[in-house]
Order: structure tokens, then sequence, then C-alpha cells
């Protein structure tokens, strides 16, 4: 699988990601905003079936 280069604008939209890449993705994209200097970011999950939506926020009560 190659990488895929995202903008770091403290925006980040998963619709194009599987729940199994989330992990890795929030910790790499948290990682890049702070050496950018944003604290603040927005996670967009979608609304579907909620898979992600319960991912991401699982993964943030463990952060």
């Amino acid at each position: 699988m190659e990488p895929v280069e995202l903008i770091i604008d403290g925006v980040l939209d998963l619709h194009t990601f599987q729940p199994k890449e989330v992990p890795e993705l929030l910790d790499d994209y948290f990682a890049e905003c702070i050496k950018a200097d944003i604290f603040s970011v927005r996670v967009i999950h979608g609304k579907g079936t909620g898979v992600l939506k319960k991912r991401v926020q699982s993964l943030l009560k463990k952060k």
C-alpha cells in the first residue's frame, strides 16, 4: 500500500479510509499537526453505519 499524502490543516476527513487504518492515521496526523503548531483538529468520520465514528471515539478516549 502506498502512503497517502494529506494536507495538514487541522481537518482530517476519514471518508476514504478503512476503520483498520484509523489508529495509525490519527497518531500520524496529530503528530504532524503538533509540528505545524495546530492544536485543534476536526475529524470528519461521516454518518454511514457509525463504524468510523465509534472507532475514532474509542481511540480518542484512550489518548
